[in-house]
């Protein structure tokens, strides 16, 4: 045989090895907020923020906080929720409780744990009183960071809602 006949038989039965070699499976369930994904080891790109109106912000008071990768009010965060819900208790405003996080986890992880967030507020703000017709929420996940860096100090105050009473 010649070499470039042997050449083409390799290369043939090279391509054809490759195309039986077994893909990889990905596992594509949905994640949900009661349980939540593993932890991302990259970051993904980080995107600018969007302007938040100063105008629709009654103060920088208003916002609480959460651990990472946790929905659970803390503790430091019943004081502000308390002081909002003797507010709406007293007249006919609503607000509307916007979740948010940090940049470490997937757009949609994200936004499904800003919302987890933003329930869990609401839920407190009911529990104290406050109609739920009067209390919306809204994710935001990590696409309004408050607080540049990338660094434990911007991703801890990332991890918040605000509270907008309107």
């Amino acid at each position: 045989m010649t070499r470039s006949v042997m050449s083409l038989l390799m290369l043939g039965a090279l391509t054809t090895a490759c195309a039986h070699a077994e893909k990889p499976k990905v596992d594509s369930a949905a994640r949900t907020a009661e349980a939540p994904a593993p932890k991302v080891a990259a970051r993904p790109t980080p995107q600018p923020a969007a302007p938040v109106s100063d105008a629709s912000r009654r103060s920088g008071d208003d916002a609480i906080y959460f651990d990472f990768d946790s929905s659970l009010v803390r503790d430091d965060a019943r004081p502000v929720l308390q002081k909002v819900g003797q507010e709406l208790k007293g007249d006919s405003r609503s607000v509307e409780v916007e979740g948010n996080c940090d940049e470490v986890g997937t757009v949609e992880y994200n936004i499904a744990l800003g919302e987890a967030r933003a329930r869990a507020a609401k839920e407190y703000l009911v529990h104290l009183g406050v109609p739920a017709g009067r209390i919306a929420v809204a994710s935001y996940g990590s696409q309004r960071p408050k607080y540049a860096g990338h660094d434990e100090e911007a991703h801890a105050k990332n991890r918040r809602d605000d509270l907008v009473v309107r």
